[in-house]
């Protein structure tokens, strides 16, 4: 293979990227304002400055790994040290967060998600053990310790973070698939994620509200239901709110009230107390008010360019290990995007996930960076056609 790779700048997924930042940091201010200091007793810039100072740190390290070459993340040593750093974040986030068991607490510096940070690890092990492995990929000694690694990241970031949990499961899936695995593997780690993911759901009874809501099951129904009496005894263990599915009614509500061009940035009435988390997982839903089917269309867009470029780059990209680096990213980002906005118009059942490189959130910008700068460094390399 050729070591002399001349560098270009993919503009098109440069362009979109930086986008979404832009357009993110005007939707955070405007869902935020008014919440700011009513409910928080903060000043109304507080969650845009705090989001402002994560994206320069974000855009900073996408450009960094943009810069570098993404060949020399082949080495062993740069896959397993920021994995095996990632697990313990993961584990010290399960034990020291009673509550949530996602969050790390760092004094004076805010919470920190290493759930956010998997996803670039993730992908990275991904594309060097499969690139590693070549044709060997059916083999027990490729399948195993993928299932081992992939199975319990997933594990540690489930116990606290379903949503999240099912997105890195998403390129594990995706590049495996592509990578030739058999069908029947294929099929077992599938009913082998289901069953995980069953487990997760039982293991929480507000998970099993949000399933039942969304599927029509009141508990009214449950509770006349002889059959259903396990699963009206196990949800009545939960402390959650019943009205499990109201975010998403409010969100769907936000986005059919913004017609086709939108109410106009910062008039969103939705967003004054009405429709809860409205910076963070929810922000599409004031997105979809603000600027109408308009918006929300060029905000599609800008994932899809992302899809675009990425498989552009798994096509064109020579070496095996840059292939899979950009579709695993690419698979991360744009499958994140489309749950989100899935969940905001209650076409599946409400899940805690933000809306890359927009909703509000440090760990969940600059880990989004972080796996945009792994798949620029993919396109900035792929051979002139």
């Amino acid at each position: 293979m050729n070591n002399t790779i001349r560098v270009r700048t993919d503009w098109w997924l440069l362009s979109a990227a930086l986008a979404l930042v832009s357009f993110g940091l005007v939707m955070v201010y405007s869902a935020s304002a008014v919440s700011a200091e009513v409910y928080f007793g903060k000043h109304s810039w507080d969650f845009a400055v705090r989001q402002l100072a994560a994206a320069v740190a974000g855009v900073a390290l996408m450009l960094w790994l943009k810069a570098a070459d993404y060949r020399q993340l082949r080495r062993g040593a740069a896959v397993i040290v920021p994995l095996c750093l990632i697990l313990i974040l993961l584990l010290v986030a399960v034990v020291t967060d009673g509550r949530a068991h996602r969050w790390i607490r760092l004094p004076g510096l805010g919470q920190l998600q290493p759930s956010e940070f998997a996803k670039p690890v993730i992908v990275l092990y991904l594309a060097w053990f499969v690139a590693w492995r070549g044709k060997d990929i059916n083999s027990r000694y490729s399948i195993v310790p993928t299932v081992l690694v992939v199975g319990l990241t997933t594990l540690l970031i489930g116990f606290g973070d379903l949503g999240t949990a099912l997105v890195v499961l998403a390129p594990a899936l995706v590049v495996y698939s592509v990578a030739g695995i058999h069908r029947r593997h294929f099929l077992v780690a599938l009913g082998c994620a289901v069953l995980v993911m069953t487990g997760f759901i039982l293991q929480k009874p507000y998970r099993l509200l949000r399933i039942t809501s969304f599927v029509g099951l009141t508990e009214e129904r449950i509770s006349a239901d002889p059959s259903l009496q396990w699963l009206a005894v196990r949800m009545a263990s939960s402390g959650a709110a019943r009205d499990t599915d109201y975010q998403a009614r409010q969100s769907r509500i936000a986005i059919g009230s913004g017609g086709l061009t939108g109410v106009g940035l910062g008039q969103s009435n939705q967003k004054l107390g009405f429709l809860p988390e409205a910076h963070t997982d929810f922000i599409f839903g004031v997105i979809g008010e603000e600027t109408g089917l308009a918006g929300c269309l060029a905000l599609l867009s800008a994932y899809l360019v992302i899809f675009w470029r990425g498989w552009r780059a798994w096509f064109l990209t020579e070496d095996t290990f840059g292939r899979y680096l950009a579709l695993g990213a690419a698979t991360v980002v744009v499958t994140q995007a489309l749950a989100n906005m899935l969940v905001a118009l209650n076409a599946v059942p409400t899940k805690g996930i933000p809306l890359p490189l927009v909703s509000y959130g440090g760990s969940a910008m600059v880990g989004t960076s972080l796996t945009l700068g792994l798949l620029m460094s993919v396109g900035d390399r792929v051979p002139e056609q």
